[in-house]
Parts: structure tokens; C-alpha cells; sequence
């Protein structure tokens, strides 16, 4: 009985071993279908490669272009922010000068340095009104008979003048002769509260 079950055992082996040749026909490629493969699979992993690649600069290309434009809005955010801080400091020293006397006083000593002080006819404080650390004090400043050389002369003193003059309303109105004007400025004084 051993032997007959070894026979078997054999001869199912031999049928199996015959099929083999055929299943390992079909799994495997053939030579010719081989040798296409490899070259096929590199130029694939190359393409999939540059595909990558070419994602990749597309992408860093458009962060650049955004990293460019954020610099450039920054540079101009800086620009403004050194133009107002230098206005701001202007301000600051030009208040700090300011006199400590008042708008009259200081109107005064303006007028006499533009030689208007006989143009002037009438100078009335309006009041004085507080904003922060600083104290704007307000006048209302008639002159009389001033020609156009005289009021441009006199808006630059009010302009440039070292301690820290605005004008806050302006009325010009020809005077009864036709080269002079009538003007009424209302000018204020700022300075550091004390």
C-alpha cells in the first residue's frame, strides 16, 4: 500500500511539474516585452520626475512673486511711516518751541517782523482747547489795507515760523481800493501742555 501511495504521490508531482513550464509562460514576461520594460519604466519615473519638478518651480515662482510684492509694500509702508513720524517730530520740536506767553504775544512779535504791526486791527483770543499733551490757542486776527505781496509774506511767517503757527480759516476781501485786501484769519498756537 506504501508503494502505491508513493507512486501517486510521484506521479501527481510529474503532472504538476508539466503544467509548471506553461504557468511560468504566462506570469513571466517574455524576453522581447522584457528588454521594452526597463527603458519604458525609467522614462516613466523620469517623466513623473519632471512633472514634479515642473509643480514645484511653479509654485516657488509664485511664492517669489508673492514674497516681491510683500517686500514692496512694505518698503512703502516704511516710507510713509518715516514721512509721518518725521511730520510728527516736526510738530513736536516746532510746539516745544512754541512761547509760553501766548497767541497775542507771539502774533505780535509776527506782525512787527513783517512790518504789518500798523496793518492790524483788531487781534481777539478765542479761546485755548486741549488735544492730548498739547494746547491750541486760538485767535481772530483782522488786518486792513494789505496788498497781495504783504499777505504772502505773511502767510510763509506763519508758515515757517519757529514755534508752531496754523491758520485755521481765512476770509480775504477786497478793500474800497482795488490793490489792497481786508483780511480776517483766524490762526491758532499749539504747544506742549505745561
Amino acid at each position: 500500500m506504501k508503494d502505491v501511495n508513493i507512486r501517486a504521490y510521484i506521479d501527481g508531482l510529474n503532472e504538476k511539474l508539466r503544467v509548471l513550464p506553461e504557468a511560468a509562460g504566462k506570469f513571466f514576461l517574455e524576453w522581447r516585452q522584457r528588454k521594452l520594460l526597463v527603458p519604458a519604466s525609467v522614462i516613466g519615473v523620469l517623466a513623473v520626475l519632471a512633472l514634479s519638478l515642473w509643480i514645484a518651480r511653479g509654485a516657488a515662482a509664485r511664492r517669489i512673486a508673492y514674497d516681491r510684492h510683500t517686500e514692496a509694500r512694505f518698503e512703502a509702508v516704511i516710507t510713509q511711516y518715516a514721512s509721518l513720524k518725521d511730520q510728527v517730530d516736526e510738530f513736536k520740536r516746532r510746539a516745544a518751541l512754541s512761547p509760553r506767553q501766548g497767541i497775542i504775544n507771539a502774533l505780535d512779535g509776527l506782525f512787527t517782523s513783517a512790518g504789518l504791526k500798523d496793518k492790524v486791527a483788531t487781534i481777539n483770543p478765542l479761546g485755548t482747547k486741549t488735544m492730548g499733551g498739547f494746547a491750541s490757542e486760538q485767535a481772530e486776527v483782522t488786518l486792513k489795507k494789505v496788498d497781495l505781496n504783504e499777505t504772502v509774506n505773511l502767510l510763509y511767517r506763519i508758515e515757517y515760523a519757529p514755534m508752531l503757527l496754523t491758520v485755521k480759516e481765512a476770509d480775504f476781501r477786497n478793500s474800497f481800493s482795488a490793490s489792497a485786501l481786508d483780511i480776517r484769519l483766524v490762526v491758532a498756537l499749539t504747544r506742549a501742555k505745561k
